[in-house]
Formats: structure tokens, sequence, C-alpha cells
């Protein structure tokens, strides 16, 4: 990981006020400049080989929308790999080079890999997603197609999520599955995480309580569902999550994580600058 990346815990809540939203502005390579929509970033970009996370949205009075709300964008992920999980809406997603098309709706998950172009025919009045942006410059391998998947997915088999603190030593808890497993710079991994009853290293009632160091890499997730307290043990400072909210963890800073309801789950993508062993 790179060395400026502040270590901290980042909360941002499912509704963010209008006044943090702005016009989002940026240069599509082939086709300039553009003018999309509103965003506001509640993990924000502190080193060059980093992860930004926030939310982004559409509407009648959006920027570069129409009066219906309707959008129509194209974007190749200039900035990064972005995975995203659409929250509210829908829309067609179109693979330019391949005229492959994706209908998505509120739970639909996906993951852009940097520099493919795709178009967005977004149906009005309103849209909002959740983004997770990342780019690295080291490079590893490059996708010509998206990555797709949805929060209410339920594959056959779940793994049993087991790690390691530097500390704590071995531990434990909950299940998990992978819906991306590579960056096209960098390290990449996304998926679903849930705890509750009946799941490894967690107690009759659903609940758990472990220690937790990101030890993979930056972290950021949207918590889909349930009540998650995180403590920050190098400051002392606490935090509430429920569904909706971002929940943004530095690599290597030591938190407690206590699930405090019979089920728990959560979106997550996990960045490192360097590739895997």
């Amino acid at each position: 990981m790179t060395t400026t990346q502040a270590l901290k815990v980042y909360h941002g809540s499912a509704n963010p006020a209008d006044h943090v939203w702005e016009p989002f502005e940026w240069e599509e390579p082939v086709h300039g400049p553009q003018v999309k929509g509103e965003y506001c970033v509640v993990r924000p970009k502190v080193s060059e080989a980093s992860m930004m996370a926030g939310f982004w949205r559409t509407s009648p009075t959006a920027p570069g929308c129409e009066a219906d709300g309707s959008c129509h964008v194209v974007y190749s992920a200039p900035l990064g790999d972005e995975t995203i999980v659409l929250i509210e809406g829908s829309a067609t997603i179109t693979v330019t080079s391949t005229g492959k098309q994706y209908e998505i709706g509120p739970g639909s998950i996906v993951s852009h890999p940097k520099g493919l172009e795709v178009t967005w025919d977004i149906k009005g009045p309103y849209l909002k997603k959740y983004w997770v942006l990342w780019d690295s410059p080291k490079p590893a391998t490059q996708s010509h197609d998206l990555y797709i998947g949805n929060v209410n997915d339920n594959p056959d088999e779940w793994e049993t999520y087991r790690w390691t603190e530097p500390v704590e030593g071995d531990h434990v808890c909950g299940e998990l599955y992978f819906i991306r497993s590579e960056g096209s710079t960098g390290t990449l991994l996304a998926g679903i995480w849930r705890s509750g009853v009946g799941i490894p290293g967690c107690g009759p009632d659903g609940t758990a309580s472990v220690p937790y160091t990101a030890v993979l890499g930056d972290e950021s997730a949207l918590i889909l569902e349930g009540n998650v307290h995180v403590r920050n043990d190098e400051t002392g400072e606490e935090y509430e999550y429920k569904a909706g909210d971002i929940c943004g963890l530095s690599h290597g800073l030591h938190q407690t994580w206590t699930m405090k309801t019979p089920f728990v789950k959560k979106f997550w993508v996990i960045t490192n600058e360097n590739l895997p062993a």
C-alpha cells in the first residue's frame, strides 16, 4: 500500500444533504469534456494510488439530464476501475465495442474496468448509485466487458471468511462470495459478505464481535442489511452503521466490528496498490 494513505474510519450517510452534491465533470479521452448528473464524495482520494467512494445521481434538475430526468451518458471510466451498486432507478448499459447490453435496476452491481467505453441510457425521473473508484500505477489485466451481479444473488456455495490478524491470529467470521477478483490496475476485489444465525463465527443469536485491520487492503463497504458498530481502537472513536450507509476502512488500522443484529450483509470493495503474491 502507499504510505500516504490516511489511517481512519469513514462514515457516510445513506442520504447525503443536498448542499454536498456537485456537478460531475470529467474528460472523456475520445469525446472530450462531459457534465452529467451530480456526485458527492464520502471517502476522498488522499494519495496517487487510492480509492474514492461516494454517491452519484441524476434527476430532472441535474446537469446534463432531460426535463423528464432521463440521461444519456458516454463513459469509459477514465479515472480508474469503477464498481457500483444501483440504489434507485434503472438504465440500459451498452458496451460500445461489442454492442452487448445489460438492464440494471435497484440492487444491481456493476464493476466497470478502466478504459472500457460504455453508454448509459438512464430512464427518468431519478437514478442514484453508490460508487467506488480505484486506480494504481501498477498494471494488472484489462477486461473487455463489465462484471455484473446483484446484491440479492445467492450462490449455491458461500465461502467461509477466514483471515489472520497480525496480533490476534486466525479468525473465522461470516461468509462471502466474489463478484470480481482482479483489477485493471493493482488489486481490486469485490463481493458480498454476510453474518448471522447459523453462519460460521457468529453466536446463536447471529451477533458477532471481531478485531479487523483490513488485512488485504483499503476497504469501502455499503451496508445492505442490519446494524453494525465499529470502534477505531487506535483513537477510541465509535461509529454506528445501518443499511444504506458507507463504511470506509484503512488498511492496517485496528478496529473492532460488532454485528448487532441477527443478520448483517455488506457489499465490499478491497483495493491494494500491490498485485497478489
